[in-house]
């Protein structure tokens, strides 16, 4: 894992030697910044809050209000139990800049920006400037990564903390003797990370195998004192996460199942839903890596020569097992976390296949043998790069299990619902008196800022929860506990006692999960489309 043993041309002690080589590699990183700034900036209020976006930002509206992250359910005050640190984040940038789309999706584009950086500087470190360079244009271009950049879940701050934790890793194997501050560091932002996302946590396993691949001639290394420090204090991590959860859900009852029961790994394999090839099809199939993803498999031929790159590839690699065999909630989304492993690994197997190409030919000593290696080594560079964008190079994905939603996150210009349009004629329409039916509370609430009155599921798709402090108990939805219609005759009833009711179905696509044929075709049949967006309906009832 040392990285003076890399080529030598791509080292950054010959790099930084050169009189002016810092002002010119911080030239570069500069431009890589402003071209992924500038590529992310301007659609930060282009879409509509995703539900679970509006989700967070409900919770940033406790920790203003009270400084820890809650909302309340129907009676009921319900603390934050996952995620415990994003709405902080978002909180200082609400605080700093009022609350706005812009401001509750700025600190994703941040940590997006910090994502790059640690790139650049990891990739120069380990592989040298080509290396980084090409490493921060494939992150800089992703249209993944663009997309998450713009978005207010957990996503890139949880890839920002696992990207400096494994990079904390890194030193700390490359310690005879471990320093007990180092050992220290590494918990602390192991905590960090768990706590932006619990799903992070496979990265104990995922290090467990690093270290016994690297460390396998001298496994003493492992039982160090100051170690044992760490391993204590990540236990206590673990566990007191684990039981401050159980104790937030335990008075409540619910009804329904959903992410927040699966508290530890499942075996995949004694499981009907298991689908081990789920991330390898989904992520290597996408559209933006089919190029970079034959790439990175075709070099697993550097990764087993060269130390350093082989952490970094393996590290992406038993991710992917580890999610696909003991998560059983799948969800494209989940490896974007170790997404840097990714770019990483494919910039440094781009710089050694230029490398070795080029010495090969400057062996041959053959003008047209140059010619014809440096058109092809520039062709696939340039393929790598642009393929990472749609807008750039468009294919299609070849790898798309698309039976658990539709995915808007791999294609610039792939809109998702659009709770701001009906949620605004919701707020025109509106008269004192009206009743709302909401398939998304929160965002409703947050864009038209109407509080629903009833939620509509007639099958049980998501959890729901009983208020037993009611003088007259209902099942309540566990957004924001309105009220739950649970048949087609409870909704008639609701009609029949009102004047006017609205029905928010967003997304639209998604209704026959929760509600049954008969009384989807009763709304449509008894009830006014008055507008519709993307995935959006707003229907509208009068007697």
């Amino acid at each position: 894992m040392n990285s003076r043993a890399e080529s030598p041309w791509v080292k950054w002690p010959l790099m930084r030697a050169k009189a002016n080589s810092f002002p010119v590699i911080m030239l570069i990183a500069t431009a890589l910044i402003a071209l992924s700034f500038s590529l992310r900036v301007g659609g930060l209020e282009a879409r509509a809050l995703t539900i679970d976006e509006a989700t967070i930002a409900s919770f940033v509206e406790g920790v203003l209000d009270k400084g820890y992250p809650y909302i309340y359910v129907s009676t009921m005050e319900v603390p934050l139990a996952t995620y415990e640190l994003v709405p902080y984040f978002l909180a200082l940038s609400v605080k700093l800049g009022g609350f706005s789309e812009f401001t509750l999706r700025l600190p994703a584009l941040l940590f997006s920006t910090g994502v790059l950086s640690l790139i650049f500087w990891i990739s120069l470190r380990r592989f040298g400037l080509a290396a980084a360079m090409i490493a921060g244009l494939l992150y800089s271009l992703s249209t993944w990564s663009i997309y998450w950049s713009q978005n207010a879940f957990h996503p890139a701050q949880t890839q920002f903390f696992t990207l400096l934790t494994a990079t904390a890793v890194y030193h700390l194997l490359q310690q005879e003797k471990v320093r007990l501050r180092f050992a220290l560091l590494v918990w602390a932002l192991f905590t960090v990370t768990y706590l932006s996302w619990e799903g992070s946590g496979f990265l104990l396993p995922v290090m467990g195998v690093i270290v016994l691949i690297f460390k396998r001639d001298n496994l003493a290394w492992i039982f160090q004192r100051n170690l044992w420090v760490m391993y204590l204090l990540v236990i206590l991590t673990l566990v007191a996460q684990g039981v401050r959860r159980v104790v937030l859900q335990q008075p409540h009852l619910m009804l329904g199942s959903g992410k927040g029961d699966v508290s530890l790994p499942q075996l995949g394999f004694l499981k009907d839903s298991w689908e081990p090839g789920f991330y390898f099809i989904n992520f290597f199939g996408m559209e933006t890596h089919l190029i970079t993803g034959a790439v990175f498999l075709l070099g697993a031929y550097y990764a087993w020569k060269r130390p350093t790159l082989r952490f970094y590839y393996l590290v992406f690699l038993i991710t992917l097992l580890c999610l696909s065999n003991f998560l059983l909630f799948y969800n494209a989304h989940y490896v974007f976390f170790i997404y840097p492993f990714f770019i990483i690994s494919v910039g440094a197997i781009l710089t050694f296949l230029i490398e070795d190409v080029t010495r090969l030919t400057a062996r041959v000593r053959a003008p047209a043998a140059t010619v014809v290696a440096s058109f092809n080594l520039a062709a696939l560079l340039l393929m790598a790069v642009m393929s990472m964008n749609s807008n750039l190079i468009h294919f299609y994905s070849i790898g798309n299990l698309g039976h658990l939603g539709f995915r808007s996150d791999y294609r610039d210009g792939f809109a998702g619902v659009d709770y701001r349009k009906v949620s605004a004629t919701l707020k025109q329409g509106y008269r004192e008196g009206d009743k709302v039916i909401s398939m998304a509370p929160m965002p409703t609430k947050l864009y038209s800022g109407i509080t629903p009155d009833y939620f509509l599921q007639t099958i049980t798709d998501r959890k729901i929860v009983y208020d037993r402090n009611l003088d007259s108990p209902f099942y309540r939805d566990k957004f924001l506990g309105t009220v739950v219609l649970r048949s087609d005759r409870e909704l008639q009833d609701v009609l029949n006692q009102n004047n006017r009711v609205w029905l928010v179905a967003s997304p639209w696509n998604a209704m026959t999960l929760v509600i049954d044929a008969d009384t989807l075709q009763f709304v449509q049949r008894s009830m006014r489309v008055v507008d519709e967006s993307y995935d959006a309906r707003l229907f509208l009832w009068q007697k």
